[in-house]
């Protein structure tokens, strides 16, 4: 009986679908996960070229933005991502698109490059940890994937805020 009504069921279907003629019409979709970088000192390099490197197992990533409140960090920073892409033998404007309007000072900077992704992208926040709950809140709030280096948190106040916000995110 089973196998009777998967074969009507697949027979009928077809017989439906017969006469339809469905256009060739092709998604035209961009899965790249677009990054922002908060905190490009020394680990958040590193960080950086962690999540654009292919050895991380991933799908397409491109760096799109960066913040830190000292401007010779993005610098610094851009240069030596880029470098380690080349060292690596990896597209850099595949990988790197970080023009002067997408890069962040100041201490609302992580705001503009948290407003920088789109739903599901990913923020990596590699800065003092007594300011993380802050990034963390906002970028939960803009639906936007959080990277935090550890620790996470540097006292029970920070700690017990990370928490709370956790469970908005999940």
């Amino acid at each position: 009986r089973r196998e009777f009504i998967k074969t009507s069921v697949k027979v009928t279907a077809a017989s439906a679908l017969a006469g339809v003629a469905l256009p060739h019409v092709h998604a035209n979709v961009d899965d790249t996960v677009k990054v922002a970088l908060v905190g490009v000192g020394g680990r958040g390099k590193g960080a950086a070229v962690n999540a654009l490197s292919v050895s991380a197992g991933h799908g397409p990533t491109k760096l799109v933005a960066m913040a830190d409140v000292v401007p010779a960090q993005i610098a610094s920073g851009l240069n030596g991502i880029k470098a380690n892409l080349v060292k690596q033998k990896l597209d850099v404007k595949e990988r790197m698109d970080v023009p002067v309007d997408r890069q962040f000072i100041g201490f609302e900077g992580y705001k503009n490059a948290i407003d920088s992704l789109g739903k599901g992208d990913v923020a990596i926040f590699t800065t003092p940890p007594a300011f993380r709950w802050v990034f963390y809140q906002y970028a939960v709030e803009k639906g936007v994937n959080v990277f935090m280096e550890k620790p996470v948190s540097a006292d029970g106040y920070g700690t017990k805020k990370i928490l709370e916000i956790d469970k908005v995110a999940k």
